[in-house]
Formats: structure tokens, C-alpha cells, sequence
């Protein structure tokens, strides 16, 4: 029986070209962020450090293809269950790490007694957690 929810897999033709699109987003997000700190901050060398990361990951992710981990981070269709499951626990363990340092810095900001970006971020991942839990226990 086939199953409905899995999308079919591409053929060689249409992965040919999908390597480079991560690689050429990362860095015309790292020229966006260069220029941003250097024409709106006045910082280019933040800037530049902010470029030179985006390069390291953009060159991580073209020239990585062969190692089935850089594959996993490029998004792709799962190949089978065990990189679903390696996809879902990665993203729960970014989650618990972003969620740490949200906290934090929630804490800081209301012992400095001014609520800032660290307060927006916790009520929005309570929120979307919360809101994401009801959506699939229907779903599911």
C-alpha cells in the first residue's frame, strides 16, 4: 500500500541543481548582513565576521554533500525513518538550547525591570508550543 502523506522521491534531474540553492541563500543573507552592520550599525567588522560565518556554512553545505550528515541539514525529503527521527531530535535539542537562553535573558531583563526581545521570545515559543501541541493532537 502506498502511503499518501510522503512526498514521491525527486528524480536525479531535480536534485541536480538543489545542492546550490542552501549554499547561494547563505551567502546572499551573509552579503545582507554585511552590509546591514556596515551601512546601518557602522560596524563592518561585525559585519564582517557575520560574511566569513555565512561563507563557512555555505561552503559546510556545497562541498559537505557527500557526508550523510551535511545531507540531513539541507532539508530534504527523509530517506527513511531514522533520518526523521535524527531531523525531530536535532530540532527538539536546538529548541531546548534556544529556550535556555531565552529564559535567561527573560530573567535578566525583569531584574533589570525592563521586559525587552528575550520576553517576546519565551511568550512566543509558550505560545507556539502550546498552539502546536491542541493542532496535532487533533491531528493525529
Amino acid at each position: 500500500m502506498i502511503s499518501m502523506n510522503r512526498a514521491p522521491h525527486t528524480t536525479s534531474e531535480d536534485t541536480r541543481h538543489r545542492p546550490l540553492l542552501v549554499p547561494l541563500t547563505s551567502v546572499i543573507l551573509g552579503i545582507a548582513m554585511f552590509l546591514t552592520a556596515w551601512l546601518a550599525a557602522e560596524a563592518p567588522g561585525i559585519g564582517s565576521a557575520m560574511l566569513l560565518i555565512m561563507l563557512i556554512y555555505a561552503s559546510i553545505m556545497r562541498f559537505g554533500q557527500r557526508f550523510e550528515s551535511i545531507q540531513l541539514l539541507s532539508h530534504d525529503q527523509p530517506l527513511d525513518e531514522r533520518h526523521g527521527l535524527i531531523q525531530l531530535r536535532a530540532l527538539a535539542i536546538a529548541y531546548v538550547a534556544v529556550l535556555t537562553v531565552a529564559l535567561a535573558g527573560f530573567f535578566w531583563e525583569i531584574t533589570q525591570g525592563e521586559p525587552g526581545a528575550f520576553t517576546l521570545l519565551c511568550f512566543i515559543g509558550g505560545a507556539t508550543q502550546i498552539l502546536a501541541t491542541v493542532i496535532l493532537r487533533r491531528q493525529l
